[in-house]
This record gives structure tokens, sequence and C-alpha cells, in this order.
């Protein structure tokens, strides 16, 4: 048999209507072509509803019948409760039964024969009165360390742990004081603080940034401060609770706000609830199993056996699903989450969100969004969120009130395998459609997308990796800023929130932690790389299209990737009303060679956004366009 003799893709609307995720309870129509040469007796969809594994059937009815292919046809109805729907197709024919599903269980579109039960396609099924703030889908994110990102006023050294190396230059480098167990027994500090991010504000509003996501902030023993020791306090490097306040005000106006890193899931051994160390003045768990804290941790030989993330003693886990706990994070009227709105903080991202129980977090977004429907709630999740399955359970993330967001370390991963040569662009054209084909638009236009963050290497150190090494060095670096143009502007012209992580826009290198971690280096900036990120956080800010247009993704060669953002009949991918533009994206990745593109496109001028100059005009509906090794290029419709 051949594998086009029978055909479904699921990226297609003739296929598949509508593409997508589903609101609840509403139809979709699946389609399967099958070669007029073969006798089919049945075909069988099978749909499996994931909550309850519960698999239903459905014989298709034939619709159609031309150009050698019988189109086969069933509608049905979504469930009421969200969740996850598998199918695939069942073909009866007189002399045997196959089966067509997708082709990997990972990757969606065009699927394959097979003569046993087949990888399936997912539905996801969502609740559509849950919407992403308008806001957040129009973000542009700037994530500062904020130990290391900008000092104001005298370091105050006395407000450091005892532990403490403090650096006596900003220009060296992060360093970790290890024992011979490989503990870390001294933590390094710079001294940034909040109020000289408020300094910097104009510097990052002149990047078009419209949310600063800081690394934690409140009082702890090392220099990440994700081993908590009071989540009511500010720690004293980094300033006061007025500091955070004033910070949250002044960016309130330049149209920024503030988002916090939430590290619910475990705190520090050195801290008012835990207390190994000793060193507050409380009753912690450790201490005694009278402490109030007690049954927030799990205990297995008391005291010094107990569960810790990832086995870290330093940060012992919390139980999410005590209720005392859940009171203390959320609901007790001087709560964590309560206390920090008071101060006018609206904007969470959950450190190891898996981690956290889906309950938990809808808690969490439920007090978030009693307070102010705008407040935002991101998760760190590394992997596809629609169908994240983590200690046994699926997870809800994104089939309403959980979660607004995700960071997107999916996209990142296919953008860096691109680089690396690992994938095509064929490929990394069908896992981009995957993803937007499993989360629901609200989400796909919502999630985090990032090149560089505090728990991977930066992107330049990355790309400097993957060159060969038969390039001189002045070629190379020539080359590495030609790629962190095109993936910055690929972020940039994406749906979904592009973040930049403070410095890469000043040339800051950095391999695993603690080297991503460096100072920001202020009066030794890449004016060209920096000038750059200017120029595409305006060109995101002026061009709607660029942040709530529609998206159609395509390929034309294995080394170019391409899609296309636009607005028409004056509403954006939201029925929003705006004006009518047209923006087309394309990046040639191959570090050597010119590639000659001929896209089928609407006819007309398309300006080079950077050039003004450069005009290209598309004939008989075809551009034809010429990309230099490494070029990105972003070109508007002219009217």
């Amino acid at each position: 048999m051949r594998q086009k003799d029978m055909y479904h893709n699921s990226f297609e609307e003739s296929y598949r209507e509508p593409f997508g995720a589903a609101p609840k309870g509403s139809p979709v129509t699946l389609k399967i072509d099958i070669s007029d040469r073969y006798r089919v007796s049945h075909v069988i969809l099978h749909y499996i509803l994931d909550r309850t594994d519960d698999e239903k059937t459905k014989e298709m009815d034939l619709c159609s019948q031309e150009h050698q292919q019988v189109s086969y046809e069933a509608t049905i109805r979504m469930p009421e409760r969200p969740q996850l729907i598998w199918y695939f197709f069942e073909i009866i024919l007189e002399d045997q039964t196959l089966f067509y599903g997708r082709e990997k269980s990972y990757e969606s579109g065009e699927g394959k024969v097979y003569n046993h039960i087949p990888p399936s396609w997912q539905i996801t099924v969502y609740d559509p009165s849950y919407k992403t703030p308008d806001w957040w889908k129009n973000a542009t994110m700037y994530q500062i360390f904020p130990d290391r990102f900008y000092t104001a006023g005298e370091l105050e050294m006395e407000k450091a742990p005892e532990t403490s190396l403090v650096h006596a230059h900003w220009e060296n480098d992060p360093v970790y004081i290890r024992n011979e167990r490989g503990e870390v027994i001294r933590w390094d500090f710079f001294g940034g603080n909040l109020k000289g991010i408020t300094e910097k504000l104009d510097y990052i509003e002149g990047l078009g940034v419209s949310v600063i996501y800081l690394n934690p902030i409140f009082e702890a023993e090392s220099n990440h401060r994700y081993d908590t020791g009071d989540y009511h306090k500010i720690d004293p490097l980094l300033g006061t609770k007025e500091d955070l306040e004033t910070l949250i005000k002044e960016a309130a106006e330049k149209g920024i706000e503030i988002m916090l890193d939430g590290v619910f899931s475990h705190t520090g051994s050195n801290s008012i609830y835990f207390n190994r160390e000793g060193k507050y003045d409380s009753l912690g768990a450790y201490q005694s199993k009278n402490s109030p804290y007690y049954s927030w941790y799990t205990f297995h030989h008391y005291p010094d056996e107990y569960d810790a993330w990832w086995g870290v003693g330093t940060l012992p886990t919390l139980n999410k699903e005590n209720e005392d706990y859940q009171d203390f994070l959320v609901h007790d009227e001087e709560s964590v989450i309560k206390t920090w709105q008071q101060s006018g903080m609206k904007n969470w991202r959950l450190d190891v969100a898996d981690e956290l129980t889906d309950d938990l977090i809808s808690q969490i977004y439920r007090q978030l969004k009693k307070k102010d429907e705008s407040s935002v709630l991101l998760g760190e999740v590394w992997e596809d969120a629609s169908n994240k399955t983590a200690y046994g359970k699926r997870r809800d993330y994104f089939l309403g009130g959980v979660l607004d967001s995700v960071m997107n370390y999916p996209m990142r991963r296919l953008m860096l395998d691109f680089m690396k040569g690992e994938m095509d662009a064929y490929t990394v054209h069908r896992r981009l459609m995957t993803l937007s084909e499993h989360y629901p638009k609200e989400y796909f236009y919502a999630v985090m997308n990032m090149l560089s963050s505090h728990d991977v290497e930066r992107i330049q150190t990355m790309l400097e990796d993957y060159l060969p090494d038969d390039f001189s060095q002045d070629e190379a670096e020539k080359l590495i800023l030609k790629q962190i143009k095109s993936l910055s502007l690929w972020l940039y012209a994406f749906p979904g929130v592009p973040s930049l992580y403070y410095g890469d826009e000043a040339g800051v290198t950095g391999g695993a932690d603690p080297d991503n971690r460096k100072p920001y280096p202020w009066g030794r900036e890449n004016k060209e790389l920096l000038d750059w990120y200017q120029k595409i956080g305006q060109w995101r800010k002026e061009h709607t299209a660029l942040r709530t247009g529609h998206w159609k993704s395509f390929t034309l060669d294995k080394d170019v990737i391409g899609f296309e953002r636009w607005t028409e009949n004056g509403v954006d991918h939201f029925n929003e009303e705006t004006s009518d533009e047209r923006m087309l994206y394309l990046f040639n990745r191959n570090t050597r060679k010119k590639i000659e593109i001929n896209l089928p496109i609407q006819k007309g001028k398309w300006q080079h956004l950077e050039n003004k100059k450069r005009i290209f005009s598309s004939k008989n509906n075809v551009l034809t366009i010429e990309l230099e090794p490494c070029e990105a290029m972003l070109l508007r419709l002219m009217k």
C-alpha cells in the first residue's frame, strides 16, 4: 500500500474543522480520503476521552468521491468537561483491517497507515470562558536576575548573609565556592538592588518592554534566592517593601508591569519555617514536631531525613496539599499573595509549576483574578503544556482557570536544533504547527518565548558552540551577530510574549549556571546589538500584526523558515479593532550559502523594515528574494 492511498492532515481545515483546540461542547468534523482502488466496507473513527480513558467509536459517512479518492466524514461533539481527546481511524476492507494515525506521537499534521493501533492525534478541549489578559498578549518582557542588574547607592555589606562573598568589582565573573561534597558554602553577591532597577526604567522602556520579570526577591541566604527564608520580607540586600512599591508605581507610569517569581514548591532550610540552621527567632519544623510549620514538610526520619527538591538538603519540599500551607500562601488575610497584592503586585511566575498541584495553582489563579482580572499567572513548564503529565497526572494548565501562560521552552529547543542543523525547516514548521494545534489560541498568543534565561546557557555562547571551526574569529563574530539578530527578530515577530534576558542585548555571554548570571556590562555594551534590540522592540510596539495578528507558517527550503503575520477587515486575530497590515518574516540559517526563494504571496510591493529602500515586488503573485547566509528579514506589504 502507498502511504498517500489514505490521507488525513490535522493542519488542514478540509480534514479537521475547526483547526486546533476546540471549545467544550463544540462540534469538530474529521475527514479522511481513501483511494478508490480499495474495496472499503466501513471506516470507523475512534476517539478516546483522556479523563476517563473511555473509548468511543463512530462510523464515518461517505461524503464525496472524486479524483480517484473517496472521502469519509464524521462530526463529533466535544465533551462538556475540558480535557484531551485522542483520535485515529480504522479502515475495514474486504480482506483486512488497517489503521491510520499520527506518524509521530509528538508531531501532528499528516498521518500514515498502520496494521495495528496507531499513535493518535490530539484535540485540546478547553473552557472558552477563560481569557488571557489583552495587555499580556501584547507584552514584551525583560527578565532580570536582581543581584546582577544595577546597584543604586552604596552597597550595605552588613545586610549580606554571613556566608556571603561580596565582589569588589562589578566586572568580576560569578563563582560558586563549594566544599568537598560539592555544596555551596559561600554565596557571591554583586549588590544589584530594586532601586537600581527603578533608576534604569528609562533604559528598559527604550527596549520596548512592557513587563519586567524579576527572579526571586524575598529574603534568602543564596544569591539566586530560590531558597526562600521569609515570603513576607524583601531581601535586605535588594531593598525594602517600599522600594518594591516604588518600582511598581514608577514602572506603571511608563506602561510597564512587574512580575515576581513565586517559589512555592520548597523553602530554604535556613528559613523562618524550617530553621535548620537556627538563624531565625522561630520554632521551625526542623527544630520541633510542635512547630506550626511541621505539617508543611514530609519527614522520613526526623529531623534529618526529609523530602527536598531534587534531594538538595537546603531546599526542603513543601506539602502543597496541606491546608495550613494553602491558607498561609493564598487565603489568610495576611497570606503571601494577598500581602503583595496590597503592595500592587498582581503578576507571578510560578517556579517549577509541575511540582505544584493544579488545585493549588488554581487557588492562586482565582485569588489573583478576584483582586484584578488583568493579573497574569505564568508557569515554569519545559514541555508541551497541553498534554504535560507530572507525577502520574495529566495537567490542566491550558484547559481554563489554572495558568495564563507558560515558558515556551519547546519553541526555544526547535530554534536551537534548527541552528545546530539537527532539524530542518520542514520539521520546525510541523512542530510549530503542532504547538499551535495543541494550544488554545488564547494561550498560544500568551506563552513566554525566550532564547536565554537564568536556567540555560546564553544564546550567544550556544551559537558560538554550533559554528564550524573553519571560520576565522572575525568571520565567526559577524555570523553570530547575524544569527542573534535573526533569531531575536523571529521571537519578536512571532505570536506570544518575547522575553529578553537582561544583558543579551548588550552581548553578554555565559555557559551553565553561574556563568549565565554575569553582571550587566554598563558602559561596555555591544552597541550594534543594543541598537538592534531597541529597534525590534519598537517594531513590535508599532505593529499590531506582530502581536495579535493572524499567523501562518511556511517553508520552501530545508534551510529557510518563514511566516506571515496580518490583520484584515479592521480586526486582529481576537476580533479587536485595529488597522489592516501584513508582515512577512524570512530566515536563511545556512552559514555559507545564499538561497533564493520563490514564495506564492499576495501581489504588491514588500518593504524591508530595517532598510526601507529595499523594496521587493511580487510578480504573478510570486515573491522572489535572495537571502544571504544567516540573514533574516521582516517585510511589510506597502499600501
